[in-house]
């Protein structure tokens, strides 16, 4: 039997974006999405089958709603560094998107969780490859031409990343401060435009480019 055409999937996911970004993978709730969306339970678990299944879904559609965005803003960049630094810039934007619920992937595959490391590998990578694509064209021209391209790679995405989740982890426990400066003053550092294109900018940099 076909799926009505209802919408009631799309409502479900529009609120389980928005749960995951304001409260991340453990403060998600079937019950909660439900509440939210103007459904039942019953017709979650008709669409999706479980909470798994209902994040992975949503985390897919974040990430290739990213990758769009990543190869429409990179086509209008003008040379490889350009096209490069637009890369990370996205490669930020996405972290902060999705800060409250990486730090839960990131610590399944700290804890070699299988199913978590298939997930990420299968779906997950494509801005790596082509991140790399871009590095590649640039190597010759970089301080780092001597090195390989996942060392450049691994060079340059924690510095888009790391700030980011750091801040969302901070976030998520209540942090008022760190080294004298107030909570809402280092998240509008890690996660403004100006501060993901400034890490952007300091990425480039840092590999002599």
């Amino acid at each position: 039997m076909g799926r009505p055409p209802s919408g009631t999937d799309l409502k479900l996911k529009a609120a389980g974006r928005r749960l995951l970004q304001e409260k991340g993978i453990t403060g998600l709730s079937v019950r909660e999405a439900c509440r939210l969306a103007g459904v039942n339970t019953g017709m979650f678990h008709y669409y999706f089958g479980s909470k798994e299944e209902f994040l992975k879904t949503i985390l897919k559609e974040m990430y290739a709603g990213f990758m769009l965005k990543l190869r429409t803003e990179t086509a209008v960049a003008g040379g490889s560094r350009e096209k490069l630094k637009s890369t990370l810039v996205a490669v930020g934007r996405f972290a902060r998107e999705i800060r409250k619920a990486a730090p839960m992937l990131l610590a399944d595959l700290a804890h070699g969780k299988k199913e978590a490391f298939l997930f990420v590998s299968g779906n997950f990578t494509e801005h790596v490859k082509y991140l790399s694509a871009l590095a590649k064209e640039c190597r010759p021209r970089s301080a780092v031409k001597g090195h390989s391209i996942p060392y450049i790679v691994g060079a340059l995405i924690p510095v888009m990343v790391f700030p980011v989740i750091m801040g969302g982890i901070m976030e998520r426990n209540g942090v008022k401060g760190l080294g004298g400066i107030k909570m809402e003053d280092l998240l509008e550092e890690f996660l403004s435009e100006e501060g993901i294109n400034a890490r952007a900018e300091i990425a480039l940099r840092g590999i002599g480019l």
